[in-house]
């Protein structure tokens, strides 16, 4: 894959400011900088940009790279995630397979414990702090409790399912289909990701979803009924500094969230993030 100088040509940077309303397109890159959340999240559900990058978020360059590269290949995310998110100069199968560091299938509620104590006891190991991997724990915990208790049985036009219970152990997909948890790093990053076989999820309900939640208050939005994306989104998009969500209707969704390894919780949670929406 190559890089950002030689595929620039391709895209369409649009500097953005808050309130203004330049629609996107599938060439488009807004680029920013000091953007709240709800208002990226406006430039993609209400506007149509699939990716954004701002300038004072972490690793910007790279982001912007990525967002080049996924421009031209957008297949290439569901191929190789984590090397494109980590290292969008070197994407290839050699360069995926090193950078990641667990790569784990399941298909029932039941084994969502063991991929979330693997998770933590690997991140014990290489020295990331506490915070850190309570954050880890809690996307990968949506993560793989949407591929479980959404993905096979949402209603696509509402984005919502019949409410099954999540406390449920006994909840196994469909038709002997599986779904995939990933963790990658390096040194500067972590890419929390999970993949199901379905491709169910309606990113604009999704990320309308979660920009409610910024807009109203974590407590007004929650969604205590039917499951769905609700609070736990929001952990999500609020944990990370880099968001990347695909789908390939009625085929696969692969969901990655970003966190910076050495940076303290509060700094985290205040930078300016970036988002890629990659649909096929």
């Amino acid at each position: 894959m190559s890089g950002v100088h030689k595929l620039s040509y391709q895209s369409k940077h649009v500097e953005l400011k808050e309130g203004m309303s330049i629609p996107g397109d599938p060439m488009s890159i807004g680029l920013s900088s000091g953007l709240a959340p709800q208002e990226l999240l406006r430039f993609a559900t209400e506007l149509g940009f699939q990716h954004l990058c701002q300038k004072d978020g972490f690793g910007f360059d790279k982001e912007l790279q990525s967002a080049e590269n996924l421009i031209l290949d957008p297949e290439s995310f569901f191929i190789h995630p984590v090397s494109n998110i980590l290292t969008p100069d070197l994407v290839n199968s050699e360069q995926e397979k090193q950078l990641t560091r667990l790569d784990q299938r399941f298909d029932s509620s039941d084994q969502k414990r063991k991929h979330l104590d693997d998770l933590t006891n690997y991140l014990k190991s290489v020295g990331i702090s506490q915070t850190l991997i309570e954050d880890a724990c809690a996307v990968a915990d949506e993560f793989i409790t949407n591929a479980i208790f959404n993905a096979p049985f949402i209603d696509r036009a509402t984005n919502t399912n019949p409410g099954l219970d999540r406390l449920n152990n006994d909840i196994k997909l469909t038709d002997g289909k599986f779904g995939r948890f990933i963790l990658g790093h390096n040194d500067q990053e972590l890419v929390v990701g999970c993949e199901d076989p379905y491709g169910s999820l309606n990113l604009n309900h999704y990320l309308n979803k979660i920009r409610a939640t910024y807009l109203k208050g974590a407590a007004a939005a929650m969604n205590f009924g039917s499951g769905g994306a609700g609070l736990g989104s929001f952990i999500i998009f609020n944990a990370g500094s880099s968001l990347y969500f695909g789908v390939k209707s009625g085929r696969v969704t692969l969901l990655c969230c970003t966190i910076p390894i050495r940076m303290s919780y509060k700094k985290r949670i205040q930078l300016s993030k970036h988002l890629h929406v990659i649909q096929r």
